[in-house]
């Protein structure tokens, strides 16, 4: 019996819907760059398309090239990641630029090895930089991409580990065409993003289902097969609201634990005691009262956290007490920092 060659039965098709169907007006694919397409990709990490847009469309409109981006604050960069989540995106998005400002004049490499070796870029994010700018054919790994081939070849187990994840990727590899490869990668992904979803799968509309081996078992919604799930961590924090008319305080968290970087209200541990805290890191001189929001949850991907607003109006308060980490802000000028979908909840609220 002849194998089946794969470029026939799975590239072919696929190429052939995308130039029908695919999606060809998303921003990044519009006057495409390296720069772009490397922006774009960090963005669609974990997150979905139609969230993606606006921050991308913002995000390249002040930071319109690497060198610009190099030269940013940190903060600057973080404020306008504010909401998307996964922070350390943004932070190795700047990390990486400084790198290429330095050691490329501000140009993206093109060498495979050199992208790989810049922060925050694996070899999934490399490899589809090269093949959508259309400079070197490569495989890429992204969610989407790993449940279309485990799907239509059947690959069982752990995709991140031991043989399904050779396999995986040498089926990736060997699906890839000489000519328009920089098309195929976009249409795998698509594909995925539109078609073979993880659950409500469109199989009368994929151009493989013929081919697909998990559809002909009727084991689609079964692969990818999914981890074992960690129980998720819980805790408890106070969020301290403190007030001076227009006024906010907010304090930035440091570079570890939970949202780092960013600009929070104070938290405190839900044992400290909270009007010694306020006496002691504020100064205030008159008496203040408290009031209290609704706790609520803020889950992140590794933990839920239960969060308790205090409202602290104050009518004056020691500037020479705080700590050089804290600063009182307008509320109009809270969201031109890098905050938490945390503190963006309280603020509306308010």
């Amino acid at each position: 019996m002849t194998k089946k060659n794969p470029q026939e039965i799975f590239t072919k098709p696929i190429l052939e819907w995308w130039h029908k169907s695919g999606r060809k007006d998303l921003p990044w694919q519009k006057e495409k760059s390296l720069y772009k397409t490397w922006v774009s990709e960090i963005m669609l990490q974990q997150t979905q398309v139609k969230t993606v847009i606006p921050y991308f469309l913002k995000f390249l409109s002040d930071f319109p090239s690497i060198s610009g981006l190099a030269n940013a604050k940190e903060s600057e960069v973080m404020s306008h990641w504010s909401g998307l989540g996964y922070y350390s995106r943004a932070r190795n998005l700047h990390k990486a630029a400084t790198i290429i400002k330095k050691e490329y004049g501000g140009k993206f490499p093109q060498n495979f090895d050199q992208i790989v070796a810049l922060p925050g870029i694996g070899p999934s994010t490399a490899g589809a930089i090269l093949s959508l700018n259309k400079i070197e054919p490569r495989p890429i790994m992204d969610g989407n991409v790993k449940r279309v081939i485990a799907r239509h070849f059947y690959v069982e187990g752990d995709l991140s580990k031991g043989d399904s994840k050779n396999r995986i990727w040498k089926l990736t590899e060997s699906c890839i065409p000489d000519s328009e490869f920089d098309v195929f990668t976009q249409a795998i992904m698509d594909l995925g993003a539109t078609v073979c979803l993880p659950r409500k799968y469109k199989c009368e509309q994929c151009p493989v289902n013929q081919s697909c081996i998990a559809k002909r078992k009727n084991m689609v919604e079964s692969l990818p097969q999914k981890k074992a799930r960690k129980r998720k961590k819980k805790t408890e924090y106070n969020f301290m609201v403190i007030r001076s008319g227009e006024d906010f305080l907010l304090e930035r968290r440091d570079s570890n634990g939970i949202w780092p970087g960013l600009w929070s209200f104070p938290t405190l541990e839900i044992n400290e005691k909270v009007r010694p805290w306020i006496n002691s890191y504020i100064g205030v001189s008159n008496s203040y009262e408290l009031s209290y929001m609704d706790p609520f949850i803020h889950s992140l991907s590794h933990i839920d956290i239960k969060i308790n607003p205090i409202i602290v109006d104050v009518n004056d308060y020691k500037t020479d007490t705080i700590s050089k980490d804290m600063i009182f802000i307008k509320r109009q000028k809270i969201k031109s920092l890098g905050i938490s979908k945390a503190v963006k909840k309280i603020i509306d609220e308010l």
